[in-house]
């Protein structure tokens, strides 16, 4: 007990000196300023006793130079205030805290000073504790002569005074959590309690709130940073829409530019043409004309004579016959046949104008206003007759249901299979190709083979019964319909929510749009299926899908020729939808 209560009196004072050293410090900083002030305006000490009314109203005129010039030593010249918080940078300039926060560095670099622009790092700000004081005693000294602080520099907030004493609150208490005055600290009311200065207990909270501003300011220059990348951004994208827009008027005019010369060069021929066909017929009517006008005049003639007596006609019929002997008239054909052989060039040239017309706008059409898209098949819905490829875009007809597992979303009837990309949405386009349709040739000669054999056998079993007849002919057709349906294949799209259990339909009503290839032609599938005529049974089936049009366009992908469109409105994901069920024949997606 005597050794904790020797230690509690060494704290003590130890305590009691601290402070005594603060005071004394305090008050040899003030009297030092007062003592400045008076020689500079020589004038002797103040009494103490003196009213402070009179000291002010002698001493202001002979203190107001000296104190502004010291007012100027602590203004921040940044801010053009007091030094509020000073703190002093590498260069050796003292500026407010806030103020060299906001300091910010110059091209990524360490920030430079304002007065002499030598860099520095913000991690070597030391405070000025003293100069602080200065301040303080400074605005003290101010209030004392009867000036309001700020007539050199801006108005200092409103202090907060000592409700107990009016005096200037310089401590905080820590067990109190209060503000105390010179008078309160010495009070015996927290003479034993734990006192600092208000500038060394507001640091703490201060550099938290250093921080937290700092902070908010990376966040400030986060956001300024990111609105100006982004608006780089935005001229960066609007500058290259208009060199596109720039560029697609100059792609197009050039374009235009060519289709009109061959216009004009086409143009050309064919007036050539007309006037090799104009000036031939000209020259052919110009020459009928003459030959018939000496044809008339020899036939008038001939009639006279005929019309004379008969001795008359005696004497001078030999010599007459001679004067006028038959010519050989060559009948030419009014058109020459170089214009013919041109006319029918200029014909081929024209089939491949709209050839070559119609492909540019298919391929226009689909390139510019269709995404292509590149699709692969759904190994869990192949039908156990299919066979796909390892990247699953490539799909055979086996024959053969060789599937031991029976997944829930695999077509178990019928030979179909569907794609694993499904669409909800925009205008896509892909291709199907039919692979090995050289065989659909053979297969034509075959029939046709078998055709001519069937006729002879008909020829030679003409002595048998109609029946017998009848009852070949049915089978026949019977046998045709099999072989068609079983050599054919479908294309097109479908819901991803088709039903693949059981015999299906597969038709629009189902949820199914799709054209049916076979050796023979091209069908719609529809209730009841519709015949289509291409010019060219397709090789490579485009399928350009409209989600919010609800269209199915078919094209033949090779001549951009239309096939058929399905009109629908689509409400639910469409997937690829391939049927095959053609021997030797596989189908393959593109790209």
């Amino acid at each position: 007990m005597i050794r904790m209560f020797q230690e509690f009196k060494e704290n003590r004072k130890k305590e009691t000196e601290i402070r005594e050293n603060n005071l004394v410090e305090l008050r040899n900083a003030v009297t030092k300023v007062k003592n400045t002030l008076e020689r500079s305006g020589n004038k002797k000490p103040r009494p103490v006793n003196r009213d402070p009314s009179e000291l002010r109203t002698k001493d202001t005129m002979a203190a107001s130079v000296p104190l502004r010039s010291l007012e100027e030593e602590v203004t921040c010249s940044i801010c053009l205030d007091y030094l509020r918080d000073p703190v002093t940078i590498d260069c050796g300039h003292v500026f407010c805290r806030s103020c060299t926060t906001d300091i910010r560095p110059v091209s990524g670099s360490c920030p430079v000073c304002p007065l002499c622009k030598k860099p520095f790092k913000k991690e070597n700000i030391r405070p000025v504790w003293q100069l602080a004081s200065l301040v303080e005693n400074i605005e003290r000294l101010k209030v004392d002569q009867g000036r309001q602080p700020g007539e050199v520099a801006r108005e200092q907030p409103h202090a907060k005074l000592c409700e107990r004493h009016q005096e200037k609150l310089y401590y905080y208490c820590k067990d109190d959590g209060k503000l105390l005055c010179v008078m309160c600290r010495e009070s015996w009311e927290h003479r034993s309690h734990v006192a600092i200065l208000l500038e060394k207990a507001v640091q703490p909270h201060r550099e938290k709130i250093l921080n937290h501003l700092s902070t908010l300011r990376r966040d400030r220059d986060k956001i300024q940073d990111c609105q100006a990348k982004g608006e780089a951004d935005v001229q960066a994208v609007l500058r290259k829409l208009q060199d596109q827009r720039q560029c697609i008027v100059a792609e197009f005019e050039q374009g235009h530019q060519f289709l009109r010369e061959r216009e004009q060069h086409l143009l050309d021929q064919l007036a050539r043409l007309e006037q090799m066909l104009t000036e031939g017929r000209e020259k052919y009517k110009t020459r009928g004309v003459e030959e018939l006008a000496r044809l008339a005049l020899v036939i008038s003639e001939l009639e006279g004579k005929a019309q004379q007596p008969a001795a008359e006609l005696l004497q001078d019929s030999r010599d007459f016959l001679n004067r006028y002997p038959r010519k050989n008239f060559r009948i030419e054909k009014p058109i020459a046949q170089m214009v013919k052989r041109r006319t029918e060039e200029f014909s081929d040239k024209l089939l491949s104008l709209q050839r070559g017309l119609r492909e540019l706008q298919g391929k226009l059409l689909r390139d510019l206003e269709y995404k292509m898209v590149s699709v692969t098949l759904d190994l869990q819905s192949a039908s156990g007759y299919l066979q796909l490829s390892e990247n699953c875009k490539c799909v055979t007809y086996s024959g053969l249901y060789q599937s031991a597992y029976l997944h829930p979303q695999q077509f178990d009837c019928e030979p179909g299979v569907l794609g694993s990309r499904s669409f909800i949405w925009g205008k896509v386009y892909w291709e199907v190709e039919v692979q090995r349709r050289e065989s659909w040739a053979k297969d034509e000669e075959e029939g046709d083979e078998e055709e001519e054999e069937q006729e002879e056998e008909e020829e030679d079993e003409e002595s048998l019964g109609d029946e017998e007849e009848e009852e070949e002919e049915e089978e026949r057709e019977e046998e045709e319909e099999e072989e068609e349906v079983l050599e054919s294949c479908m294309v097109g799209v479908a819901r991803n929510s088709v039903k693949r259990k059981g015999e299906l339909s597969l038709r629009p009503e189902d949820g199914v749009w799709a054209l049916r290839l076979s050796s023979t032609g091209v069908w719609a599938h529809t209730e009841p299926e519709v015949e289509l005529f291409p010019a060219l049974l397709p090789r490579r089936v485009g399928i350009a899908l409209d989600y919010e049009g609800g269209t199915v366009t078919f094209t033949n992908a090779e001549s951009q020729e239309l096939i058929y469109t399905f009109t629908a409105t689509f409400t639910r994901r469409l997937v690829p939808f391939l049927w095959l069920k053609w021997p030797r024949t596989r189908l393959l997606l593109r790209p």
